[in-house]
């Protein structure tokens, strides 16, 4: 018999051992299931508030670009029927202006009508010339805002035209003095110009689009008058001086939720304050149906008890037999097989190497296996396989389903670390002296220094060959450059216009400052490209670091930011003062951008332990980086800012590597980013 001590064992346990094992494992059950369902109904309510937060956020945002964008608009199209009418008056002027080309005109613009008015609003010329009375309202009185330009108070003006029936539409229109005679040039765009845009762009519009989500209930603009816009479904609101709660969302400012009755069921409602010059302010409401909330937290709840009745059983049943005699004999057998030479070759190799029989249980890995994927010998020997790594990482559930080895496989990986690693992996069969199967073996290597490497090559190759490039685009923008900026001083100092003189000199303004920005970007391109000839000299590196801070300090300060600073007493160091200053100010400047709401930036600089590199951390509290931008943020004109060059990070990349140094960046999205710059001390 195999196991004659477990069966002494088990025959001397007492009833009443076993009735209070029973008892206290019961209790324990009972105890983790109730707890577990009150867990589970709080984080999925918290859940539920968590998103209906970001959702509100979203929608405020969203509302507040509308209202943002339809002023916008009106300011954009009143400029462009601005221009349109002052392009006609200049035609008339000499002498180019007929019906017909108005009539084209307003065809190629998408325009109602263009017409030129006398001082007495008649008809001069027009796209349309047979409709003489479009200016009389239903008084035959003239539009206020267009005597203003025939009376000559107003050079230009942007106005509406009312529509003279009901089923027409209100027109947008602009006019400008004539610059031939008396009167007006008008431009009018077509009704639906206008609306059309506002409708699709418009909050009531948004709110419709998003009440259409699935478990979003009613969303509500509610003012202290009553309800502004609202989805479909609502028709009747609690007035807000009638509920506390609303009254403090609306004095606070702050998103609030609370779990109310909608239709005669329960609702999670969301509610913000909203304000708005061009629309009533108030509050925002949003209700999210908890039907989803008790579905899951019933069925949760069933499955748990079930689960611990299951378990309860079982545990009684399986407590001897797992427990005593399973682990034991498989620990002791995986023992004694680590302990054997192979398993010590497999230690010592600098690949990872892991194995499973025909059945899929794991009877063999090493070392690097664990440092990898975080596993231990002791949980994963003599386990499944599929239940270990559910993935397939190691391409053995592959290998044993087909029966054929696999090749030079790369894959990527996060450790248990939090470090992505790059791996290229190999499987093969495992046959007896029957040639019958009996499992499969896998080798991995760690290529991540060796992707790195092959990164920073092709990262120095494209920098090399930029530089080849560098100084004939430099010569070829430069001379041109140079000629307009002489040719433009020259403009300004040698002609000024008898009109608009004010104008005039901002025009030359633009243009002299957008050379010297195209100069800067050549500059940058220049600096990026070229090789530069670095002037080394012993540099005080806390003194130096201390200045490189306090610059970067004056901007924090304007955004909110903390700069924390934690320097060691440092040695003197071989740098180019001023190339690091703009290296480490580039990546200190990146950092602080990428705190919009305010944060943290800490600069941490000391040795290495060997006292042979100076390591200098600078780590933001921002946004974060994806990684599948990190390997591209050092590339030249990568850039995931709005208006940024996407030369910064080049730049300095290429100034600490210059300097023999190192950069290494980490981030996580919403978390922030930390760059570790390492510089040689000698």
């Amino acid at each position: 018999m195999p196991f004659p001590h477990t069966t002494r064992f088990l025959a001397n346990i007492r009833i009443r051992y076993v009735i209070i094992i029973t008892l206290l494992l019961g209790l324990i059950l009972f105890l983790t299931a109730f707890f577990g369902i009150r867990k589970n109904k709080s984080n999925m309510l918290q859940v539920m508030e968590t998103e209906g937060n970001a959702l509100m956020e979203s929608l405020i945002l969203s509302s507040q670009n509308t209202v943002r964008a339809n002023a916008l608009l009106e300011e954009l199209v009143g400029r462009r029927l601005k221009d349109i009418a002052n392009l006609v008056s200049r035609i008339e002027k000499d002498g180019g202006v007929t019906n017909v080309k108005l009539e084209n005109i307003a065809e190629e613009n998408d325009l109602l009508r263009v017409d030129i008015l006398d001082r007495n609003a008649r008809l001069v010329y027009s796209s349309h010339p047979l409709d003489e009375t479009f200016y009389q309202d239903s008084t035959d009185s003239v539009n206020h805002s267009l005597k203003e330009i025939l009376d000559g108070s107003e050079n230009s003006v942007v106005f509406g035209i009312e529509a003279k029936t009901l089923l027409a539409e209100n027109s947008y229109a602009a006019a400008v003095k004539r610059a031939k005679g008396k009167g007006a040039v008008v431009v009018i765009a077509a009704p639906a110009y206008m609306e059309n845009f506002k409708r699709e762009i418009g909050i009531g519009y948004l709110i419709q689009k998003i009440s259409q989500e699935s478990g979003v209930e009613y969303i509500v603009l509610q003012s202290m008058d009553g309800i502004v816009l609202a989805s479909k479904k609502v028709e009747k609101m609690l007035k807000i001086e009638q509920d506390p709660f609303l009254q403090e969302a609306l004095s606070t400012g702050v998103a609030k939720n609370r779990i109310t009755s909608f239709d005669g069921k329960d609702v999670l409602e969301v509610v913000q304050a909203f304000k708005s010059e061009d629309i009533p302010s108030g509050l925002f409401r949003i209700g999210f149906s908890m039907d989803g909330y008790i579905r899951v937290s019933s069925s949760y709840q069933k499955q748990m008890i079930l689960f611990s009745v299951v378990l309860f059983f079982l545990g009684f049943l399986i407590i001897g037999l797992v427990i005593i005699n399973q682990n034991y004999f498989v620990l002791d057998r995986s023992y004694k097989e680590i302990k054997t030479l192979t398993g010590n070759v497999l230690e010592a190799m600098h690949s990872a190497v892991m194995a499973v029989d025909e059945r899929g249980k794991i009877i063999m890995l090493n070392r690097l296996v664990e440092d990898l994927f975080g596993v231990t010998k002791s949980h994963a020997i003599n386990q499944d396989y599929n239940t270990i790594f559910p993935d397939d990482p190691c391409l053995l559930k592959q290998t044993q389903e087909k029966k054929r080895a696999s090749r030079d496989v790369e894959i990527s990986i996060k450790t248990a670390s939090g470090e992505y690693r790059n791996l290229i992996i190999g499987s093969s069969c495992l046959f007896d002296e029957e040639n019958r199967f009996r499992g499969a073996v896998a080798v991995i290597h760690d290529i991540t220094e060796l992707k790195r490497y092959e990164e920073e090559a092709k990262r120095a190759e494209r920098l090399s060959a930029l530089g080849n490039l560098a100084a004939g685009v430099a010569h070829e923008i430069r001379n041109p450059l140079n000629a307009i900026s002489i040719t433009v001083q020259r403009l300004r100092s040698e002609f000024v216009p008898q009109k608009d003189q004010e104008e005039y000199i901002s025009f030359i303004k633009t243009v002299l400052d957008e050379i010297k920005r195209l100069d800067n970007i050549v500059n940058q391109f220049l600096s990026l490209a070229k090789a530069q000839k670095l002037s080394l000299v012993k540099t005080e590196m806390n003194k130096f670091l201390n200045e490189v801070i306090s610059l970067a300090e004056l901007e924090a300060g304007e955004k909110n930011i903390r700069v924390i600073r934690i320097v060691d007493k440092l040695p003197e160091v071989r740098i180019d003062p001023d190339e690091m200053k703009k290296a480490l100010l580039n990546i200190m400047l990146n950092g602080i951008q990428a705190m919009q709401q305010g944060g943290e930036l800490k600069i941490q600089v000391n040795q290495d332990n060997a006292q042979k590199d100076l390591i200098i951390q600078i780590a933001d509290s921002g946004s974060g980086i994806s990684r599948e931008n990190i390997s591209k943020i050092f590339q030249p004109y990568f850039s995931t800012k709005e208006k940024g060059t996407g030369l910064g990070l080049a730049i300095a990349y290429r100034i600490i590597t210059d300097h023999q140094g190192t950069i290494e960046v980490e981030s996580e999205i919403g978390k922030g980013t930390t760059f570790t710059i390492e510089l040689p001390i000698s």
